[in-house]
């Protein structure tokens, strides 16, 4: 078995025993201790030194489910113990309360001795986290009469210190201190253990990129062939690493994650591990796209990323969307700032939680229920002013504070709140003999709430009904109430005195959207109209003067509708789940966002809807939220752990310019003159030549294919120097720079080419070259950009990127793992 090496009197079932606490914290511990002893791998030569050839650790027991608190052991547990060669004690504050682990360390120590036994400290101090059984032994002792007495004797357990601020820096930890307790198991010393482990660590990386290299040298052999003739001293392995670190990031940016595309084509370019990689056009390319330096605002594109420990299942954003904050997997809240993606902080929370559980008050201020049922409120501007609400009987179920920061109101089980933010007292408590529904509504001035009740139903076969109270926030008392045939509230609206309430009924298999038209402050329902075989999801409306339409969205549809009487106007079938849609102010049109990365605007005036594919460049296709920034928007993609801010961002060095310039010409030549040189040149495809044009003093011919490849010939010897893959349509030459780089291409898109007529650059709307700037369009108006070196590429990059090695160090060995 994996340890049984260094005492052969028996063999073990288990190698190791892990006691803990079933809290969540030791939980997570043991849970990932487990997988880390299971999956371990001495070092080769350690291996070899001791004689064996197997993992370290075959099979840790333990035990998945909470024991009953008794002090007797059952037979399962007592038979893993008698089969375990070392006990691991997973050790907090509270273990010493858990006589189920007090009892199993006691049946160890009798078994093995304390040895045998190591500590892994998660929390808190050691002379109150470590058991008693660990730190006293009984020792017999003679006094001076010849008297045998036994006594207490204080130990110093074997522990490691894995205590951190949360489960990351926890994780983190622990990867390192694993071989505290693996070292002495084998007779082997800590730092030792650790120095090997780093060189063999440092040698696995290093043979599986020769690996990675030879498998792309040996499938890419052709083309080795054709770039060795560019520079035949080049180190052809480290080439063609550095060609695998921008494929990655050319991959990083196609998923929008624009922070790691930089770093690998940042190490492209410099060095990767102390190994330094060649210059390749490729890497110089991908720099600068990935740092979007040429970029003038023209479209949405990915600018950052967040990312959180598990998988985010909301997402909100507060009334200014100056902040932000998500609920993922790992059962954390974290709060942000939505400019730069700063952490703020992060609470942890609890597993039974949903979206109506946490809340921004006003602009600065963020409200949660804790693991105890109590409200606790933050000021984002000073973490340290932090309040809270206690519960009376029942946890809180939900909260919901109004855009001004006036109230926040909040259910238990049978009652509702409403809580005053600057006075800090409930101005009304109002109990149900119905279920209160999670979901809260403010008008649109925050002068009144909406709260919705519900019969209690225990038969799916009946219908359900909601009541919708209406609450005036000033005094907290009801002024109106009405009762609707749905069982679910989608969202609620308001405009002038009407509040437009989107809800949903399910009898049985069969469900309906019902969308309902009530004037609160008289007590009036206008209309209540049910839509069959629907489900609102939600709902926005018109903001232009002298409209009053809703629009509301059921699963890939949108559907506006005549917010006065009910009635249809316009349905948009748009091909892919909508996940969230916002309304102009000025006109009447919508913003809808869907599934598949995806934005369609929904223009009322035409009745159309157009998908602006150079508008928003999402370029993943699975989607699950959207939420808007202070600047742009966060998307979450579906089943991810991060959040990706999308802004118009502009490059480092723009400046906008007060000049007109005529349209970029197209330089081509005539028809013609290119049946001449289709035969001058011996030209391939002669059928598929689109355009033919020349540098400015006539040395460069240019071919444009129309599958947008660009084929660069010398016009003295009308021999071929380069062929350019996939670059599209391209038809003018705008000059050489002052490091003697060429543009050509047109005015949607143009390209920097370097001296061997490579790919370094690319740029939207590029108008003219003048001097060390480039002068590019956007949206009629004019604007100059620095042209950038390789050596500035890199210091920007450097200067984004920071400080990344260690987090680059432990990426790359999980890859290899």
């Amino acid at each position: 078995m994996g340890c049984d090496i260094m005492e052969n009197e028996r063999e073990y079932k288990y190698d190791a025993f892990i006691s803990y606490r079933h809290l969540e914290l030791d939980k997570f511990v043991a849970v990932n201790l487990h997988r880390i002893l299971e999956t371990y791998e001495l070092p080769k030569e350690v291996k070899k030194k001791l004689g064996i050839n197997h993992k370290a650790f075959q099979r840790v027991f333990r035990d998945q489910e909470e024991l009953p608190l008794t002090s007797n052991l059952e037979d399962p547990i007592i038979e893993a113990l008698e089969n375990s060669k070392y006990l691991i004690v997973i050790c907090s504050p509270k273990l010493k309360e858990s006589l189920w682990c007090k009892k199993e360390i006691e049946t160890f120590k009798k078994l093995r001795g304390r040895k045998n036994i190591f500590c892994v400290l998660v929390d808190g101090e050691p002379n109150e986290s470590f058991p008693p059984e660990v730190l006293y032994d009984e020792v017999e002792t003679v006094d001076k009469n010849g008297k045998v007495k036994k006594e207490k004797v204080m130990m110093e357990p074997l522990a490691a210190d894995i205590r951190g601020k949360n489960n990351r820096e926890i994780l983190k930890k622990l990867k390192t201190e694993k071989l505290r307790l693996i070292a002495p198991m084998y007779n082997l010393d800590f730092d030792d253990l650790r120095q090997r482990h780093k060189i063999w660590r440092q040698r696995k990386i290093i043979n599986t990129t020769i690996i990675i290299a030879i498998a792309t040298l040996l499938f890419l052999i052709y083309s080795i062939y054709m770039i060795v003739k560019i520079n035949l001293q080049q180190n052809i392995l480290s080439e063609y690493h550095a060609k695998s670190l921008v494929s990655q990031a050319e991959d990083y940016l196609a998923k929008d994650d624009r922070y790691n595309s930089i770093k690998y084509s940042y190490q492209a370019i410099t060095d990767f591990y102390g190994i330094v990689m060649p210059y390749t056009s490729e890497a110089e390319y991908m720099l600068t796209e990935s740092l979007g330096v040429y970029d003038a605002g023209v479209s949405y594109k990915a600018i950052n990323s967040l990312e959180t420990d598990g998988i985010i299942k909301y997402l909100k954003s507060s009334p200014n969307n100056k902040y932000a904050a998500t609920y993922d997997e790992s059962q954390v809240l974290t709060l942000f700032n939505t400019k730069t993606l700063d952490k703020i902080a992060t609470y942890s929370v609890g597993s039974t939680y949903d979206e109506d559980k946490f809340t921004f008050i006003g602009d600065d201020m963020f409200a949660y229920i804790n693991h105890d049922g109590n409200i606790i409120l933050v000021n984002i501007n000073d973490q340290e002013l932090n309040d809270e609400i206690k519960k009376n009987s029942y946890s809180y179920k939900s909260i919901k504070g109004d855009a001004l920061g006036r109230y926040l109101t909040y259910v238990d089980s049978d009652k509702f709140y409403i809580f005053d933010i600057k006075e800090f007292k409930v101005i009304s408590e109002i109990e149900s003999k119905e279920d209160i529904m999670t979901e809260l509504y403010y008008s649109y001035n925050s002068d009144y709430l909406f709260v919705g009740t519900k019969e209690k139903n225990y038969d799916i076969n009946k219908e359900e009904y909601l009541t919708i109270h209406t609450m005036k926030l000033e005094d907290g008392k009801e002024i109106n109430k009405v009762k609707i045939k749905a069982g679910y509230i989608s969202n609620i609206i308001t405009k002038d005195n009407n509040a437009y309430m989107l809800l949903n009924s399910i009898l049985g298999t069969k469900y309906n959207m019902v969308l309902v038209s009530y004037d609160y402050i008289n007590g009036k329902l206008n209309y209540n109209k049910a839509y069959n075989n629907r489900w609102g999801k939600m709902m926005t409306r018109s903001f232009e003067d002298e409209k009053n339409n809703l629009a509301i969205v059921t699963s890939d549809t949108v559907n506006v509708i005549n917010a006065d009487n009910g009635e249809f106007v316009e349905s948009f079938g748009l091909g892919s789940e909508v996940i969230d849609i916002y309304s102009f102010l000025n006109k009447e049109m919508y913003l809808a966002f869907l599934k598949n990365g995806s934005v369609n605007y929904l223009n009322m005036d035409s009745r159309n809807s157009v998908e602006y594919k150079g508008k928003y460049e999402f370029n993943l296709n699975d989607y699950s939220i959207v939420s808007q920034s202070e600047d742009g928007f966060l998307l979450v993609p579906t089943n991810e752990n991060r959040v990706i801010l999308y802004e118009e961002k502009n490059g480092f060095d723009i400046k906008e310019e007060d000049i007109t310039m005529d349209y970029i010409k197209d330089e081509s030549i005539s028809s013609k003159e290119v049946e001449k040189v289709k035969e001058e040149y011996n030209l391939i495809n002669r059928s598929l030549v689109e355009k033919v044009f020349y540098d400015t003093d006539k040395k460069i011919l240019f071919v444009n294919y129309t599958n947008g490849d660009i084929f660069i010939y010398n016009v003295e010897d009308k021999k071929l120097i380069k062929t350019l893959k996939k670059v599209g349509k391209v038809n003018h030459y705008f000059g050489k720079d002052n490091m003697g780089r060429i543009y050509i291409g047109d005015i949607s898109d143009s390209y920097i080419l370097n001296s061997d007529y490579d790919k370094v650059g690319h740029i939207k709307g590029l108008c003219k070259l003048d001097n060390d700037r480039v002068i590019i369009t956007n949206n009629k108006k004019y604007y100059s950009i620095k042209i950038y070196s390789l050596d500035e590429l890199k210091s920007i990059a450097k200067e984004y990127l920071g400080d990344f090695e260690e987090d680059l160090d432990e990426d790359y060995n999980l890859k290899l793992k």
